[in-house]
């Protein structure tokens, strides 16, 4: 922890404008409790900006962007801020929508016809604003980009096969893919890709140059962080080396940038959509991305917070009397959270490079506002962490009653050669399955992993405890059927936090 205390003190700072004079005192208290929040939650590298009205007040790094040659975060090192791209998709089709380009009410297929989704009513009725409020009533299926190397074209044919679970405009299923495909829609609305409609409508009017929506361009570009996170088991901070970034769903999840070039996003959304004095987004936009379509939490975990309402790629809350609006963002090891307070005429952007950031960045989120508007000062690191033990001590129970199902002394009903093949799903490719000395071993994508013997015809794959921070990782769990003919001819199991589905088996 010595370690984390000593580069937590090292920082890079900027100011874009001058400090707000009303925040001057304030500010004195947010910096300490940054460096603060960075040992508690050991997060390698983190850049934090803050805008009042039309000003930048804050934008500073913290700790490293490139841990072990001690390379610093500045306020100009480049993150994924994953999720947080979904209000760049939405604003663009709320801009084309005020322009009359398109209807969000309209249903999609009015726009690409040749999407198909796994219901006739979904085909007929589901719309741009259903897509981006989160209200298909398809789950998120990200099992099916995980580590796939698809295409955005690839993911829409795809779309198919994700059967939803609950009825439509039922209620909230985050979905990635629905964000992906409506993406895609807006773009072909505007007759270019979407990383051309973002960039003309978005980065280029609001100064965004080192903004970019790949990982490798942006290593190009300039600063760009390494991501890490702690290992479940020696908590040691190391590198987060297996990547699920996907272009197929870039619309969901791609955009790279800074706190100095999203302090200019913050104040467009603060300001009506002006910045420099230019009308750069349509006010009516901005509000059309606010308007409550789904409930996205129905539980206080905190009492200070209320319960949410989804907009467009944002969620609407009430933090301790004061409105909220807010998104997260998760990919590879990089966290990121940007909140506004449109009443107080607050915006707080927190980026980290550190699997363990996201409860560092709401604590900062949090923090950061009891401090500004002299509200009471929640013990936040608190607070989060006896949330997680709680969340961890539930995985754990669920994990234990999982494994108290398994029948002891039981063997598979056919040698291990009889299991041995190719076993093939439309959305998800092929799972190839193979002898490796006296076990199965499988081979799905980027895993390949060795498969042990859980009961009869169930097989499950290893445990990464480290890898358990990321929802997507989770354990396979394999189970064999026969045929009539007393063959192995199918596979089920669920990828990642999938439904679970079918792999039938390839003829050789």
């Amino acid at each position: 922890m010595r370690a984390f205390t000593t580069f937590c003190l090292f920082v890079a700072f900027s100011l874009a404008h001058a400090q707000a004079p009303a925040f001057k005192k304030e500010l004195t208290k947010i910096d300490p409790y940054l460096q603060q929040l960075m040992t508690d939650w050991q997060v390698a590298g983190s850049a934090v900006g803050i805008v009042y009205k039309d000003w930048v007040i804050f934008s500073k790094g913290f700790g490293f962007r490139d841990f072990d040659n001690r390379l610093p975060v500045t306020s100009k090192t480049l993150f994924g801020i994953a999720s947080n791209s979904k209000l760049f998709t939405s604003m663009a089709a709320a801009m084309l929508h005020e322009e009359k380009k398109l209807d969000l009410d309209k249903p999609v297929r009015t726009y690409m016809p040749e999407l198909h989704f796994a219901t006739g009513e979904l085909d007929e009725k589901l719309t741009l604003r259903d897509m981006l409020s989160h209200r298909s009533g398809v789950p998120r299926w990200d099992g099916v980009w995980m580590g796939s190397g698809y295409t955005l074209q690839e993911i829409l044919e795809r779309l198919q096969y994700m059967k939803p679970t609950l009825g439509f405009r039922e209620g909230y299923l985050y979905n990635n893919n629905m964000y992906a495909a409506a993406g895609a829609v807006t773009a072909k609305v505007n007759g270019t890709t979407w990383e051309q409609l973002i960039q003309s409508k978005l980065f280029d009017p609001l100064d965004m140059k080192l903004s970019t929506f790949r990982f490798e361009d942006a290593a190009k570009r300039g600063e760009f962080a390494k991501d890490y996170l702690v290992g479940k088991v020696d908590k040691k901070l190391k590198e987060y080396d297996l990547d699920t970034h996907c272009d197929c769903w870039a619309p969901a999840a791609a955009v790279v940038s800074n706190v100095d070039e999203l302090n200019n996003w913050v104040v467009a959304l603060l300001n009506g959509g002006k910045y420099k004095g230019k009308q750069v987004i349509q006010p009516k936009a901005i509000l059309e991305t606010m308007k409550p379509n789904n409930i996205a939490s129905k539980e206080m975990v905190y009492d200070e917070v209320f319960y949410g309402l989804y907009g467009m790629g944002r969620t609407t809350t009430d933090y301790k009397g004061h409105i909220l609006v807010s998104h997260g963002g998760v990919i590879s090891g990089y966290r990121s959270t940007i909140a506004v307070l449109p009443k107080d005429s607050v915006g707080i952007i927190v980026l980290t490079n550190t699997a363990q950031g996201t409860p560092m960045a709401s604590a900062a989120v949090y923090g950061i506002v009891d401090r500004l508007l002299h509200l009471d000062e929640s013990p936040w690191t608190a607070k989060i962490k006896k949330e997680l033990d709680k969340q961890d001590k539930k995985s754990s129970q669920e994990r234990d009653s999982l494994r108290a199902l398994r029948v002891k002394d039981t063997k598979p009903s056919h040698g291990l050669a009889d299991y041995v093949g190719t076993y093939e799903h439309k959305a998800y490719g092929k799972i190839v399955v193979s002898i490796d000395g006296n076990q199965l071993r499988m081979k799905h994508r980027l895993w390949d992993e060795a498969l042990e013997h859980f009961h009869y015809d169930q097989f499950w794959s290893t445990e990464y405890p480290d890898m358990a921070i990321n929802y997507s990782l989770r354990v396979y769990k394999l189970h064999f059927n026969t045929n009539e003919a007393g063959k192995i001819d199918k596979l089920k199991t669920r990828v990642g936090g999938d439904p679970e589905v079918e792999f039938v088996r390839v003829k050789e």
